[in-house]
Parts: structure tokens; C-alpha cells; sequence
């Protein structure tokens, strides 16, 4: 059988392939902070991988032209997904300061033993802004205890808040959520039990990234607080925005 020599395309794809393989490797192990950046770089690297293959083959072989055109159709198809889904999520990344609200909830994120995480700081950090005018509102902070974690997130977030002047007394802990969903179950029993029902506007305080989310499953009444990173930061809320592009696609095929 004769050998087809391989073309100038087909090193392109390959070496397009190892470069996203070694940015992958890079993000993987050693900026770990944007390793979900770094799984996409993988699959990248394997869908030109096969590309390459594809057009090597289709040089003689018709099912081959078939298959490129139909993985590069839905690579279109699914980068125009991805795009309003980011759109979605980015619009949602705002601070509502207009809209009255009964009550505030603070969504949990990691504690490093007993102290806020970056992005669970970020978080208190506005909670603690919007309060500054709002002496009078409840705050409800959601979280459960989780792997490497020496309190609870809920319990981290309103030992931050009180040492920082809000009184104990408007601080309810809500210890058992696990993950957003449950965050917000869990906080809309808590509000319901002081008479704070459905139809009620409660501002939600999160990441900005997940704030479309979260609204999306508080539903009506969701007041946006969005909780940003220093711009020191921008790499790994570049990493976080991508994720929760993927995280929207999960909930609405999969929930």
C-alpha cells in the first residue's frame, strides 16, 4: 500500500495539538488554580489530533471528508452554544443596588481550614458592602463543612461578618447545603420560617460568574450581587467564567 505523505495541513493540526497539550500540561500541574482551563487545552488537543487524521485520510478515502465535515460542523455548532451561554452568564454579573429587597443571602465557596478562600472572600467582601446601607436586613449565609475544611462554610462566613460589625443577631447559619442548588433551598426554607415567602426580593451575593445560576434556580425575586477578583486575578476568573459556561450547559440538558 502506498504511503501518503503527510501534508502541510495536517502539520499544522499536530502541532497546534502538542502546543495545546503542553499549555493543558502546564495549567494541569503547575497553575493549578486554572486547571479547568488546562482539561479544555487536553480536549482541544485531542479533536485537532483527530482532525489531522481525518484530513490525512481524506486525501483518499470519501468517509473520511464526510467525518471532518461533520466534526467540524458540530464544533461550530457547539462553539455558538458555548457563546451565548457566556453572554448569559455575563450579563448576569452586576450589582443590583436599585431594587428593595427583604433579605440577603450569601452563597458559601472553600475555607481553607478556618479562613475564607479567595473566592469565598471576594463574596463577604461585598456582602459587607451592600450591608453598609442596609442596617435592617436579615442575612442568611449558606454552606456545609467540606473536604480540608475545619468549619463550616456558613460558620466562616458569619464569624467574618461579625468581626467586621454586623451584629451576630442578623447572621442566620445555614450549615447543611452542600452545593448551589441545596444553597438555595435550603436558605428559602430558612427566610420562609421568618415570613419571608417566594415572591419576596432577596438579593442573592455570589461570584458574578455563578450569579446567572443561582438566580436561574432562586427564580423570581433574585436581586444580583456580584462579587468580583482583583484584577490580579483576571487569569483565574477568565478560568471561572469558562467553567460556568459548561456548569449552565450541565443544569439545562441534564436538570
Amino acid at each position: 500500500m502506498k504511503m501518503i505523505p503527510i501534508g502541510n495541513k495536517e502539520k499544522i493540526y499536530y502541532g497546534l495539538a502538542v502546543l495545546c497539550l503542553l499549555a493543558g500540561a502546564l495549567m494541569r500541574f503547575v497553575f493549578t488554580a486554572v486547571r479547568f482551563t488546562g482539561f479544555l487545552f487536553w480536549c482541544a488537543a485531542a479533536v485537532l489530533t483527530v482532525l489531522g487524521l481525518l484530513s490525512h485520510f481524506s486525501k483518499t478515502r470519501p468517509w473520511a471528508r464526510w467525518a471532518r465535515r461533520l466534526l467540524l460542523a458540530l464544533l461550530a455548532a457547539g462553539f455558538a452554544f458555548f457563546a451565548v451561554l457566556e453572554v448569559w452568564v455575563i450579563s448576569w454579573a452586576r450589582t443590583d443596588e436599585e431594587t428593595p429587597v427583604e433579605a440577603v443571602v450569601v452563597l458559601g465557596a472553600g475555607v481553607n481550614g478556618t479562613q475564607p478562600s479567595l473566592s469565598l472572600w471576594t463574596r463577604l467582601e461585598a456582602a459587607l458592602d451592600y450591608l453598609q446601607d442596609r442596617p435592617d436586613l436579615p442575612v442568611v449565609v449558606t454552606g456545609s463543612q467540606g473536604r480540608g475544611e475545619d468549619i463550616s462554610e456558613a460558620r466562616c462566613m458569619y464569624d467574618w461578618l461579625t468581626s467586621r460589625g454586623v451584629p451576630p443577631e442578623r447572621v442566620i447559619l445555614e450549615e447543611q447545603a452542600y452545593d448551589t442548588e441545596q444553597n438555595v433551598r435550603y436558605s428559602k426554607a430558612l427566610l420562609s420560617g421568618m415570613g419571608i415567602g417566594e415572591d419576596s426580593s432577596v438579593a442573592i451575593v455570589t461570584s458574578g460568574y455563578h450569579l446567572c445560576r443561582a438566580s436561574r434556580l432562586w427564580g423570581e425575586g433574585a436581586v444580583p450581587v456580584a462579587a468580583r477578583m482583583p484584577a490580579r486575578y483576571f487569569p483565574i476568573s477568565i478560568n471561572y467564567y469558562i467553567r460556568e459556561a459548561f456548569a449552565m450547559a450541565e443544569a439545562i440538558v441534564f436538570r
